[in-house]
């Protein structure tokens, strides 16, 4: 998500502190402890939450940042002080949310599984329907591989939340950006080829299914 960076450079001043592990949640049960799962959730009224949308989720749809170096502090912090605005005049709420941000240390809750984020394509099937999840992006590889890691656990442990098939994970290249001339965008970048989802995608997918 290109979008984000501009916002991400000004959270660089902040003094970033420590996640909690309360929060609202929609969770049958606690998430298995490889994963890390912290609560930093947008303030219900606020910003991002300045409207909400109910969410009955069919779908995991998997991100990637674009904004190599960044961790999910930063982007949880960034999206619950409102600093990632929507661009779009379709955006619903005015700004850019999602429900989960992974890094090589930590996996972030911003958003409660009953909400829906604005993430994929608007007023689209993509928002309506799916939980969010943005992997965050590094150089280095051994950062990126345990990113990708803790992305697979939480994943599993949401399908098998929320009773879903592998199936139901996708890409947000799944979703055509029905605003923009049903436009796909090459997302989850650090599983493209060629602009479309390719054996990484293929690899992450069976990382997910090992964890199940």
């Amino acid at each position: 998500m290109k979008f984000l960076c501009t916002s991400l450079l000004l959270l660089t001043a902040l003094a970033l502190s420590g996640c909690s592990t309360v929060g609202e949640s929609s969770s049958r049960t606690a998430s298995p402890s490889a994963i890390n799962l912290q609560q930093m959730q947008v303030r219900k009224g606020t910003v991002g939450r300045r409207k909400e949308f109910p969410l009955r989720a069919k779908y995991i749809t998997v991100h990637s940042t674009s904004n190599r170096g960044a961790t999910a502090l930063q982007h949880a912090r960034g999206m619950a002080n409102g600093a990632f605005r929507g661009r779009s005049r379709w955006n619903r709420t005015g700004y850019v949310t999602w429900h989960f941000t992974v890094d090589d240390r930590v996996a972030i809750q911003s958003l409660p599984l009953n909400i829906q984020g604005e993430h994929a394509d608007h007023d689209g099937p993509g928002n309506r329907s799916s939980i969010a999840i943005e992997i965050c992006e590094f150089r280095d590889a051994r950062r990126q591989a345990a990113a990708v890691d803790r992305a697979a656990r939480l994943t599993a442990w949401l399908l098998n939340e929320k009773g879903l098939s592998l199936s139901r994970v996708v890409p947000h290249y799944h979703w055509p950006q029905h605003r923009f001339g049903g436009n796909k965008k090459p997302c989850p970048r650090i599983f493209m080829t060629r602009g479309r989802p390719g054996p990484r995608w293929q690899q992450f997918l069976r990382k997910v299914d090992g964890y199940r």
